[in-house]
């Protein structure tokens, strides 16, 4: 069920455009901009914890409704769904497209301004280049997602989609969040890169990244994908989508093995 579920939403989001309300990012937007009536259920969610937990909220229930029913078409049905929503990044997709065009058209300026549209759509808010942003929506748009879903079903993939898009302020509490949610998922993509890549240059590096020295994620994802090949725009296109293939064939094989 995992693995259809993941082919099938992954598939879908390359062909279907779907409405911007449907979006995960939307739906936990509207969500957090709830308006209750309870004074004291209002105070508790302008607390850190109470934000969060208002937050997931939805995911949440969506996990427990589904495991009280137990049913495995509902379920399949319900997290292929939860799936596509959570995926979505139209914007970045737009931006890289017009990216290329402008390459192909030696358009200096309007290379400039969609690398600016795909900063904005990965969350960063330091400039990078072209390739370390394809690198960074990847994992937090597709790869990541695909490792919680795994992991602990709709319900974790939704909880770190919710966490990923919700509207907070930018305190150092938050980045500590956000590198503790992005932590294995970063770890497991540079680990198929090794395996996909140039593996004796690469290895150092990522069991650095591993170890006693705590490494921002968004470092230690593009150091370990520089190592493992020559990145350019398309040949960092080719090496996630390498990259996810091979980990689409190890869910394939705990599927066979009935861990999934």
């Amino acid at each position: 069920m995992y693995l259809l579920a993941i082919l099938l939403a992954y598939s879908l989001e390359r062909t279907l455009e779907i409405t911007r309300n449907l979006h995960w990012r939307r739906i936990i937007l509207r969500w957090q901009h709830w308006q209750v009536s309870n004074t004291k259920l209002e105070g508790w969610r302008q607390n850190d914890l109470g934000y969060v937990l208002w937050a997931i909220i939805p995911a949440l229930l969506i996990g427990f409704v589904l495991l009280l029913l137990d049913n495995v078409l509902l379920t399949f049905v319900v997290s292929t769904a939860g799936l596509l929503s959570a995926i979505q990044a139209p914007a970045a997709r737009v931006a890289y497209k017009a990216y290329l065009q402008a390459v192909q058209d030696e358009d200096g300026a309007e290379q400039a301004k969609q690398l600016k549209h795909l900063q904005q759509a990965s969350g960063r808010a330091e400039a990078a280049p072209v390739e370390h942003l394809i690198l960074w929506i990847h994992l937090r748009h597709y790869f990541a997602v695909m490792i919680y879903f795994v992991l602990l079903g709709v319900a974790g993939a939704l909880v770190y989609a919710t966490l990923r898009d919700m509207r907070h302020n930018k305190s150092p509490r938050w980045q500590v969040v956000h590198q503790i949610i992005d932590w294995l998922p970063t770890r497991l993509m540079t680990l198929g890169f090794l395996l996909v890549g140039n593996f004796s240059k690469a290895a150092a590096t990522w069991l650095n990244s591993v170890g006693n020295k705590p490494q921002n994620n968004f470092i230690a994802l593009t150091k370990v994908a520089e190592l493992a090949d020559d990145l350019t725009a398309p040949t960092t296109t080719a090496l996630v989508k390498r990259n996810f293939l091979l980990y689409i064939v190890f869910v394939a094989l705990l599927t066979i093995g009935g861990w999934l």
